[in-house]
């Protein structure tokens, strides 16, 4: 099983971010490090501007400008520990490589890295081998001319100690003499603070529990004095080492403050600093060394807890956040202002005031990192599966609905309109761009309405009388005939054209047998073609002068002649048949069939469009009534064009098709409304499929008005609504703020449409933490009610427990009592250990308890009743992963394996007087081992794909590995590198299909939503080879090779890792798809003949690449 992995949402937890400018402007820039990009915001007046990212390959590790040439240096590890020089033009605004030097492996080790501030940037590397070895903070002091390294450690007693050693050699530094300090600090920074009357004073901050302590490191060394000869030369002033440790004792200030662990901080100016702590809460500290150092500290409130601060410009903060929404903060002036007096060298002011001064301008971005756990739910009945969830920190939480899609504004709407089947918007004039009519019909009659920009108003038959309002509308659309305004109007009795200045009918046809069932227009050359009951087809040139027929041909000898549907793009007519679910192509203005075979659907065809979107492939639409949207590739004679057809679900039908034309920068575009509603486009040449946030459509049509483009009004049983469409690959995240309950657990009961989230809520007041479940409405999120756990109980697992009528939540717990390493006690009912995870296996419970697989039945009757225990397997370690596929359990322990269960049953057969078999009993049941791997080191998640005989497993370390179930064996396959830890994988429903088949999705603790497709045999040989040629042309930044980083690492072990294999990159080979020719050319016929692409492999390449580009 070779799988293709696609970024469904990309990461969305900020790292580092600075504010800076650039050489050659003077304008200010906000630039943010995500784990999967660097991001270039311009700062302006209504907030910030993206206008450079650049994709990152590796774990960054630092962010900084320097100072002299305003580059910016990052920091990457793994696979290769780096540091890249990188120069932003902000005329063009492009980001070039100026300088990479490559370092040692910065994983799980400090290490300290000069860069000289002058191109061509030498970069010196000093590895920590000291004998602090237990490093928790560390920082260059200020002035940068000492170049001495502060660190914070811990003894071999645990007391905290700080030592300064020199940046090149990592000698003792004289400037900070060893010293043993009362607590240990989590945070150590450098400080310039400005005096007024004298220079500069440098120092350093170290952050501890509820109290801050400043060092002055401005106090002089001692000076060796050089051999002096000659009279009257004087001796120069020196200091001893117990004279400068003596100095910078005194000099040491520690003050109180109210905060605890600081996450993320920046200097504003010469006297003020701005922290953010773990809870959020963010505090201005405003520092003075007039007589002496002291500090105030001025809680500014709440908001995301930071993992990094950049102060723009007037007062505007930027808070970056890993598990929120990053944010755009305005400190008021006068708070600012006002915090300038001390209030002493041992207190800061904490005077329990709660005012918020902080106001968040606005949130920077969609933050729904850390994904701790997620399912698909179908909350609508739509058929439409969305992601549902939970992310938090120590603050509280939210539960996300995430689905993505096009964006719809709706702008105005009409309701006590019932009974709509279609619509059709007309313009007055045919080279305004506005529409100035609407008409909505129904089965016996037809509404029109005259549109401004201010109001609809009804227009009685009195108005437009050529326009029939007694009669179902077939179709009503604008001609285009010289020198007039004009419209032709179908019912099933008549086609007329209407003169839309005056109202009246300029011409007029009847069919001469049967009612009209069927019609299509092309306003190009203003032919119109109408189908009869009959099984007649007329085709109608309509000129100034009135119309006149030019062909017709009749289907009244096939057994099934009655047309459904028609549609016309230039000389190409396309129509399809009730009953025999035919489809022919026929070329106008002679109706003569074309070359193609007629093309039978297995469901009747009720609407149709033809578009090429602006490009030069055109398509064939066919909406069925099963509910299904067909998308076929056609020649321009209208042939269909091989392995060039798409089938889309949409839940169900009928389904309402509508076209809107390309208006400026937007291409053409066709909605499709059934169950669900889609919207195809057509983006670098390849199809695009947007789901779109409305339902409930009757009928629909595209609508332009003044200042709305791509805007569509469509009828649902309540009546007209006029909207927008917007940006048609949006994230779509719906968030339920759960308060101070930061969620651990998810789960989704479709039958009792709700949600159960296990919580756990801290205080902040003290380090009391207690657990609940919560329940929620999973279509209102009005909470439904709560429990609260016991004392020192933990929620760790919950079920969707379904079986023989029975409904409910089964919630797994655990208790670790005080002195304990791990849970003795737990509950599903009382068991002794944690239960990890809970798993339905028919009508039983199986567990994960501890270190064991434990099997419980389960007895309904007036009440659902859990038995005793029935079977268990028992594992040395920890287990942490429980998934049951049918009937393959798959066990995944917190250390080094993963393992195949089988559960067998032995019966007994209860005979009756004739010895015939009356009821068969299950006298014993255990579990056996199938197969087992001992090398998953770390597995985090684990997860059954391809019906039972794939095992998939992501480990700490970052990577992906896969095995086939062989018998009683378990044989890698698949392994690559992701470079984050995978919280859980989701197994998709098989629905789909087109050969690139989406298998499951998977979340990670940066806020990534992934995707995961199989390919057959031959695509997989040719996305391998198409990943390799790229490889050797497409670099990452700092000329990263995608094999190094996609090449499988054990981060935390000795052994080697295993080999890449089996998995390809999608978003990297998606890249080919926005290559011009001549790149995509060179990349093809690159290298020895075997490894060279041909043509007929690129075309289906092409194909399964915008298979993934657009599921």
């Amino acid at each position: 099983m070779h799988l293709v992995t696609s970024t469904y949402n990309s990461p969305s937890a900020v790292v580092y971010s600075l504010a800076c400018s650039f050489r050659g402007s003077e304008e200010r820039y906000l630039v943010v490090c995500k784990t999967d990009k660097l991001e270039i915001h311009a700062l302006r007046s209504h907030g910030t501007e993206l206008v450079c990212e650049k994709e990152i390959w590796g774990a960054p590790k630092g962010l900084v400008q320097l100072e002299s040439s305003k580059h910016l240096v990052i920091a990457l590890d793994i696979p290769q520990a780096r540091i890249i020089v990188l120069d932003f033009d902000p005329h063009s605004e492009q980001i070039r490589l100026h300088h990479t030097s490559s370092i040692s492996p910065l994983t799980h080790r400090p290490s300290v890295v000069q860069i000289e501030p002058n191109a061509p940037y030498k970069v010196t590397e000093s590895d920590l081998r000291v004998h602090e070895l237990t490093i928790q903070t560390m920082c260059f002091t200020l002035p940068a001319s000492n170049n001495v390294v502060a660190i914070v450690y811990t003894d071999h007693s645990g007391h905290g100690r700080l030592i300064g050693r020199t940046g090149d050699k990592l000698d003792p530094s004289p400037l900070i003499p060893e010293k043993e300090l009362g607590t240990v600090p989590s945070l150590i920074i450098p400080v310039k603070i400005e005096v007024a009357s004298s220079e500069p004073t440098f120092g350093l901050l170290l952050f501890a529990d509820k109290d801050v302590t400043f060092l002055n490191t401005g106090i002089e060394p001692e000076v060796e004095e050089p051999h002096q000869s000659g009279k009257g030369k004087g001796k120069g002033k020196s200091r001893s080492k117990s004279e400068v440790k003596a100095a910078i004792q005194a000099s040491m200030v520690t003050i109180n403050v109210p905060f605890e662990i600081v996450t993320a901080w920046t200097q504003v100016d010469g006297t003020h600093l701005v922290v953010g702590d773990s809870f959020g809460q963010l505090y201005l500290l405003t520092m003075t060394m007039e007589p002496g150092f002291s500090m105030t500290c001025t809680p500014l409130g709440q908001v995301s807890v930071p993992s990094t601060i950049s102060y723009l410009a007037n007062n505007i903060l930027y808070i970056g956040s890993h598990s929120a929404p990053s944010q755009l903060a305005r400190i008021p002036e006068d708070v600012s202002k006002s915090a300038v007096e001390p209030l002493g060298r041992k207190h800061a002011s904490d005077d329990g005031d709660d005012n918020e001064f902080i106001e968040v301008v606005l949130n920077h971005n969609e933050n729904i990192a850390p994904i701790l756990d997620a399912t698909l739910i179908d909350a609508d009945g739509s058929g439409q599966a969305r992601i549902a969830a939970v992310s938090g920190d120590d603050t509280g939480g939210s539960l996300h609905i995430i689905h993505r899609g096009a964006s719809f504004r709706e702008s105005a709407v009409l309701s006590d309109l019932p009974h709509i089947e279609g619509l059709f918007a007309l313009k007055k004039y045919y080279n305004t761009p506005d529409h100035g009519y609407v008409a909505a019909t129904t089965n016996t009659g037809t509404y029109l309405f005259s549109v401004s920009p201010s109001e609809l108003t009804y227009l009685t038959s009195d108005d437009l009388p050529a326009i029939t309002r007694t009669a179902h509308t077939l179709l009503l659309e604008n001609l285009n005939l010289p020198g007039l305004d004009t419209a032709v109007h179908v019912t099933p009795n008549h086609v007329s054209v209407v003169d839309l200045i005056t109202g009246k009918s300029i011409s007029s046809w009847n069919p001469p047998k049967g009612d009209i069932t069927a019609a299509a227009v092309d306003v190009t050359t203003n032919l119109i073609c109408a189908a009869t009951s009959q099984g007649g087809l007329y085709c109608l040139g309509i000129q100034a002068g009135g119309m006149a027929k030019t062909s017709e041909c009749s289907f009244s000898s096939k057994a099934h002649s009655q047309i459904s549907a028609l549609a016309i793009y230039r000389n190409i007519l396309v129509a399809t048949f009730w009953g025999s679910n035919e489809t022919i192509s026929m070329t106008l203005p002679d109706l003569q069939p074309s070359n193609s075979t007629p093309a039978t659907e297995p469901s009747a065809v009720s609407a149709i469009s033809l578009s090429n979107f602006g490009e030069s492939q055109t398509y064939m639409i066919l909406a069925r009534l099963d509910g299904a949207l067909v998308v076929q590739a056609i020649s321009p004679e209208g042939v269909p064009l091989p392995n060039a057809r798409r089938v889309i679900p949409l839940g169900g039908g009928p389904i309402a098709l509508a076209s809107i034309p390309a208006q400026g920068n937007t291409g053409a575009r066709v909605v499709a409304a059934g169950k669900q509603t889609v919207i195809l486009s057509v983006l670098n040449r390849r199809l695009n499929v947007s789901s779109l946030p409305i339902t409930g459509v009757c009928a629909l049509s595209a609508f332009e008005a003044v200042g709305m483009q791509s805007s569509v009004v469509y009828a649902s049983s309540t009546g007209l609504t006029f909207g927008q469409i917007e940006q048609l690959d949006k994230l779509h995240v719906t968030s339920h703020h759960l308060g101070n309950d930061s969620p651990l657990c998810l789960g989704h009961h479709p039958q009792l449409s709700s949600f159960a989230i296990g919580c756990m809520r801290v205080a902040t007041t003290s380090d009391n933490e207690r657990y609940y479940m919560r329940f929620v409405d999973d279509s209102t999120f009005n909470d439904l009610g709560n429990i609260k756990l016991k004392f020192l109980e933990t929620v760790s697992s919950v079920l969707s427990y379904t079986y023989a009528g029975e409904s409910c939540f089964l919630v797994g717990t655990g208790k670790i009592l005080s002195g304990q390493n791990e849970a003795t006690e737990g509950r599903i009912l009382d068991v002794d250990g944690q239960v990890s995870s809970i798993q339905q296996y028919k009508q039983r419970i199986v567990a994960a308890i501890n270190d064991r697989v434990a099997v419980f039945d389960v007895t309904s009757g007036s009440a659902m009743n859990i038995e005793d225990q029935i079977a268990k397997w028992e594992r040395a370690y920890y287990i942490q992963s429980l998934v049951i596929r049918g009937d393959t359990i798959v066990v995944g322990d917190k250390l080094r394996s993963v393992a195949v269960l089988r559960l067998v049953e032995h019966f007994t057969d209860d005979e009756d007087d004739d010895m015939e078999i009356v009821e068969r009993r299950a006298t014993s049941v255990q579990l056996e081992t199938v197969a087992m791997d001992m090398a998953a080191i770390w597995p985090c998640a684990v997860e059954v794909l391809n019906g039972g005989t794939t095992i998939i497993a992501a480990q700490l370390d970052g990577n992906i590995l896969t095995w086939e179930v062989d018998g009683n064996r378990l044989e890698p396959r698949a392994a690559f590198y992701l470079g984050e830890t995978v919280n859980k994988f989701i197994v998709l429903p098989q629905r789909s299909t087109i050969s690139t088949r989406p298998v499951a999705l998977f979340v990670t603790n940066s806020g990534r939503i992934g995707m995961l497709y199989t390919v057959n045999d031959e695509d997989a040989l040719r996305l391998t080879r198409l990943e390799q040629q790229m490889d050797k042309f497409v670099k990452g930044l700092g000329k990263m090779r995608h094999s190094e980083w996609r090449a499988p690492k054990l981060l935390s072990a000795s052994k080697k890792p295993p080999p890449r294999r089996g998995v390809t990159d999608g978003d990297f080979i998606k890249k080919f798809l926005e290559l011009d020719d001549e790149h995509a050319q060179k990349i093809m016929s690159s290298g020895s003949a075997a490894e060279q692409i041909g043509r007929g492999d690129e075309e289906q390449i092409r194909r399964c690449l915008e298979e993934l580009a657009t599921n």
